[in-house]
C-alpha cells in the first residue's frame, strides 16, 4: 500500500511541476465552462425583430401587390374591363406619376417572359376597387406585398410571369381597421406590440429595403412583413392572414430562434382571435337553439320549435300517422341541436387565422449544408493557421536550425516571412479546396466564389499571426500543438459559430469583436449565402487585414525576443 501512495505522490508531483499539463487537466475545463456559460447567459432575452407594417395609415404612399400567375394577361383584361378609364403608360415611373397626381387610383405592370412589362393606369369607380383587389388576389397563385414599385418590378421579372399592381394607400379600402379583443380595439401595430412583449423586441421600419439591410448586418434576426388588410382578414371567418417572415438562414441557430419567437407571438394572436370568433359563433348558434335577437332579427329558436312539436304530438296521439311525422321532426330538431353543440369545438380545431410564409434574405431557402460551410471553412483556417504558424517556428528551434540560420546573412524578416508564405499557402489551398468540394460535390450555395477566396486569403494572415504569438510561449512542437488547441478552442464559442452573437451578453459581444474569426464567419456568410458584394463586406475585410498585420507584427516581435 505504501508503494501505491509513493507512486501516486510521484505522479502528482510530475503534474504539478508541468504547469501546462496542470492547466490542461485542472483549470482549462473551468475556462471552457465559463466561456460557454457566459455565451448562453442571455439566451432568453427578446429576439430583435424588424417589422414593415403595410396595414396602417401613414405607411408607404403606394402599396404594391405582386400577383404571381402564369397568365397575367387575364388579370390585365379584368382591369381594363372594370375600369371607368384606362391609359397605357410608357413606363412604371409614368404610371406612378399618374397615381401621385390623382389621375389614377390603380396602376399595373404585366410581366411575361420574353417581353417588356406592359404598364397602364386605371381609374376605378367607388366600391369596385375593394372587390377587384379581392378578386385578383384569389385568382393569383401567390401574392406578395411590397413598398417599392421598382424593386417589386425587378423581383417579379426575375421570378417569372405575374402582374404588379399599385394602389395609393389613401385609396386602399381596408387599411387601419381594428379588431375588438380583450375589451378594447386593436389595430395591427397594437397587436404586434402587445402580443410580442417578452418574446421579441419589435423595431418598425418604413421601408422593406431598410429592414432587410439591418437583417443582413445582424441588427435584427428576422423581418416581418404585415400585409395590407391583415386585421381585416383576421376578422373574417373565411380568410387567412398570410404573413411573410424573412430570415437570415446563413446562421441556422439564429434563424431557428427567430422563427420560434415569431411563431410564438403570432400563435398568441391566433389563439385570441379564434377565441373571439368562437364567442361570436357560439352566441349565434345559441340564439339559433334558444331563440333571441340576431342582428336585429327575432329568431324563435329550435328548442321552442321542438317544444311546440312535442305539444302537437301529445294532442295528436289519436292519429298515429301524424304523430309519426311529428316524431321525425322532433328527431331532426334534436340532431340539428346536437350538431350545433359540436360546431364550436370543430371550428376551434380548424380555425387558423394566421399563416406564415418563410423566405430567406439569400433569395432562396437555405439547407443546413449551405449554412455550415462558411463556419467549417473558418474553423479549418483557425486551427490550421494557428497550428501551422506555431509549429513551423518551434520546429525550427527544436531541431537546432534556428540558431544556425540566425548566424547567416538572412535577417529576422526573411526568417519569419518564409514561414508566413508557406503557412499562408497551406491554409489558403486547404480552405479553397474545401470550398470548391462543398460547391461542386455537395451542391452547397456560394453566391460569389472569388470574393470567398479573397476572404480566405485575408483570414489566413490573422490565423497564422495568432500562431506566431502562440509559438513565443512554446519550446517544443508538442507544447505548441497543445497551446494552439487550448488557445483556439474557446474562440469557437465566442465568435457566433455555435450561438448567435446578438443573443450573448454585451461584454461577450465586445470580446467577439476582438477576435478575427468573427469577421471571417460574417464575411464568408455574406459573400456565399447573402449575395453581398465587396462593398457589403469591406468592413470585415479591413478588420481581417488589420488583425493580420497586428498579430504578425506581435508574433514576430515575441519570437525574436525569445530567440535573443
Amino acid at each position: 500500500m505504501r508503494g501505491w501512495r509513493t507512486l501516486i505522490s510521484k505522479d502528482w508531483k510530475l503534474i504539478y511541476r508541468n504547469r501546462l499539463l496542470l492547466v490542461v487537466l485542472l483549470v482549462y475545463p473551468f475556462v471552457i465552462m465559463g466561456v460557454i456559460g457566459a455565451a448562453f447567459q442571455e439566451s432568453g432575452r427578446p429576439v430583435p425583430l424588424g417589422v414593415v407594417n403595410l396595414d396602417r395609415p401613414g405607411g408607404p404612399t403606394i402599396i404594391w401587390f405582386e400577383l404571381l400567375t402564369p397568365r397575367p394577361s387575364g388579370l390585365e383584361r379584368t382591369l381594363f374591363r372594370e375600369a371607368e378609364e384606362s391609359t397605357a403608360c410608357a413606363s412604371l415611373d409614368q404610371a406612378v406619376e399618374g397615381l401621385e397626381g390623382g389621375g389614377f387610383n390603380l396602376t399595373a405592370a404585366a410581366v411575361e417572359e420574353g417581353s417588356e412589362p406592359r404598364c397602364s393606369g386605371h381609374l376605378m369607380g367607388p366600391g369596385v376597387l375593394e372587390w377587384l383587389l379581392d378578386e385578383m388576389e384569389s385568382s393569383a397563385e401567390e401574392v406578395r406585398y411590397r413598398d417599392s414599385g421598382l424593386e417589386a418590378l425587378e423581383e417579379l421579372r426575375a421570378s417569372g410571369n405575374g402582374l404588379l399592381v399599385g394602389v395609393p394607400s389613401a385609396s386602399c379600402p381596408y387599411l387601419g381597421e381594428s379588431l375588438w379583443m380583450e375589451g378594447r380595439a386593436h389595430d395591427s401595430s397594437s397587436l404586434l406590440c402587445d402580443f410580442s412583449r417578452d418574446v421579441a423586441e419589435v423595431r418598425e421600419y418604413a421601408e422593406r429595403s431598410a429592414a432587410l439591410e439591418d437583417l443582413r448586418k445582424g441588427r435584427v434576426d428576422a423581418v416581418l412583413l404585415i400585409p395590407p388588410g391583415f386585421v381585416r382578414r383576421l376578422k373574417a371567418l373565411e380568410k387567412v392572414a398570410e404573413v411573410e417572415v424573412v430570415l437570415d438562414q446563413s446562421s441556422l441557430v439564429k434563424a431557428e430562434f427567430a422563427e420560434t419567437a415569431v411563431r410564438g407571438f403570432l400563435s398568441r394572436i391566433s389563439e385570441r382571435v379564434v377565441e373571439e370568433k368562437m364567442r361570436a359563433v357560439v352566441a349565434g348558434l345559441r340564439i339559433l337553439v334558444e331563440g333571441g335577437d340576431f342582428f336585429g332579427t327575432r329568431v324563435v329558436g329550435l328548442s321552442r320549435i321542438k317544444e311546440d312539436l312535442v305539444g302537437l304530438r301529445e294532442k295528436l296521439a289519436d292519429d298515429p300517422k301524424l304523430a309519426a311525422s311529428l316524431e321525425e321532426g322532433i328527431g331532426l330538431a334534436d340532431a340539428v341541436m346536437e350538431d350545433i353543440g359540436e360546431a364550436a369545438d370543430y371550428l376551434r380545431s380548424t380555425a387558423l387565422p394566421v399563416e406564415l410564409r418563410i423566405t430567406s434574405v439569400a433569395g432562396r431557402p437555405l439547407a443546413a449544408k449551405d449554412a455550415v460551410v462558411p463556419s467549417l471553412i473558418a474553423l479549418s483556417m483557425l486551427w490550421t493557421g494557428v497550428l501551422c504558424g506555431a509549429v513551423l517556428m518551434v520546429l525550427e528551434d527544436e531541431e537546432g536550425m534556428g540558431v544556425r540560420l540566425r548566424l547567416t546573412e538572412m535577417g529576422p524578416l526573411a526568417l519569419v516571412g518564409s514561414k508566413l508564405l508557406l503557412a499562408a499557402g497551406i491554409v489558403f489551398v486547404q480552405s479553397a479546396v474545401m470550398l470548391l468540394l462543398a460547391v461542386a460535390v455537395f451542391g452547397a450555395m456560394a453566391s460569389n466564389i472569388y470574393l470567398a477566396l479573397v476572404t480566405i486569403a485575408l483570414s489566413s494572415l490573422s490565423c497564422i499571426g495568432m500562431g506566431l504569438v502562440v509559438a513565443a510561449f512554446a519550446r517544443q512542437v508538442a507544447g505548441a500543438v497543445i497551446l494552439g488547441l487550448l488557445f483556439s478552442f474557446p474562440l469557437v464559442f465566442i465568435t457566433g459559430i455555435i450561438f448567435p452573437l446578438n443573443l450573448m451578453p454585451s461584454f461577450m459581444r465586445v470580446l467577439a469583436r476582438a477576435i478575427p474569426l468573427t469577421y471571417s464567419v460574417e464575411a464568408l456568410s455574406g459573400v456565399m449565402l447573402r449575395g453581398e458584394g465587396p462593398a457589403g463586406v469591406l468592413g470585415e475585410w479591413l478588420a481581417l487585414l488589420g488583425f493580420g498585420l497586428f498579430f504578425l507584427a506581435l508574433g514576430s516581435l515575441l519570437v525574436r525576443r525569445r530567440a535573443g
